[in-house]
């Protein structure tokens, strides 16, 4: 049986008919949606996938499955015929597209270093945010502590059906908040070939009857200029995580007014960057510009990682009216 991921999309509560800004620099923007998953259609599928497992930490690892991103490839690139270029972008390996593919199949070494800063980080019973989620990693962990709902949102809607969701059901074994003690990863950035920590294959564990982790998630698609409206702008959020995003300064201010839609108003927002991405000119000491220039939130880095190509970890709040 061929894997393929075909499920049900649903349109959002006033998302119809929303206003489009014009595209930055020719970019697409794909409509705003909400993907919903029949629990037993993705039980079958995920017996046709081949899973590996990512052992992140020391003595009391944290293990999370996730599909074999060759499965994935040939998922996407077999169910992308609604998102133009995203098939051509996959069959070329290539990372990124502008307005096409926004990446997703790979698990950069940001997202890992995030990972680390949140073993210290309370989640317990937080609404939760996994901005570009790709992978959905960040999710995954922040389900692990405990957070009371996660929601995850990236560009394609193909990368929701055939890459995040799956990774989170594959996980309904292994509910429960788990220690991460905050060991610091390989170096490098690693995609398919070289991920951090030990990688194995593994088992698909027989699904519970019903979701655990799954219940308490919601899985979108669309554009940072689309997100920021979801449900009329009424959903708020306690923390957001995002990782990998400031690579490209085109998409700055739908990014900054996404986050200041979204986040509530004694939220944090986690961003984990490299300083500098060569080639798109992205970074986060570019980006840290741009949010000063705006006077809406304090931005502050909270660590800095130099094994080679530095990185950095920052946090994100709304600025706090100072008393006369």
């Amino acid at each position: 049986m061929e894997f393929k991921f075909n499920f049900p999309l649903a349109e959002l509560p006033g998302a119809e008919g929303a206003e489009r800004p014009l595209s930055e620099a020719g970019r697409r923007v794909p409509g705003l949606r909400e993907h919903r998953v029949p629990w037993g259609d993705l039980e079958r599928l995920l017996e046709d996938g081949i899973v590996e497992e990512l052992e992140l930490g020391g003595p009391d690892s944290l293990c999370i499955k996730h599909l074999n991103v060759w499965t994935v490839e040939r998922a996407l690139a077999q169910g992308a015929e609604g998102e133009p270029g995203l098939s051509g972008a996959i069959s070329s390996c290539s990372d990124l597209v502008p307005g096409v593919y926004e990446g997703g199949l790979k698990i950069w070494q940001c997202t890992f270093d995030l990972i680390d800063y949140l073993a210290a980080v309370e989640l317990g019973g937080r609404r939760v945010l996994d901005l570009g989620c790709g992978a959905g990693l960040l999710g995954i962990i922040a389900l692990r502590k405990q957070a009371g709902e996660v929601h995850f949102q990236d560009y394609n809607g193909a990368v929701i059906e055939g890459v995040t969701i799956p990774n989170v059901a594959l996980n309904e074994d292994g509910e429960g908040e788990l220690p991460l003690d905050g060991e610091k990863h390989p170096d490098g950035e690693h995609g398919c070939d070289e991920p951090p920590g030990k990688r194995r294959k593994a088992q698909v564990s027989p699904l519970p009857s019903e979701p655990r982790l799954l219940s308490r998630c919601r899985f979108f698609s669309g554009d940072w200029s689309q997100f920021g409206k979801v449900n009329g702008g009424s959903f708020k959020y306690d923390v957001i995580l995002t990782s990998e995003t400031l690579y490209n300064p085109d998409c700055y201010g739908d990014l900054h007014d996404a986050l200041s839609s979204l986040l509530s108003q004694d939220g944090t927002v986690y961003l984990a960057s490299k300083t500098h991405y060569f080639g798109v000119g992205g970074g986060i000491h570019l980006y840290e510009s741009y949010v000063k220039q705006k006077k809406v939130f304090e931005i502050e880095t909270v660590k800095v990682i130099d094994d080679g190509l530095q990185r950095c970890i920052a946090t994100m709040s709304f600025r706090k009216a100072k008393l006369s």
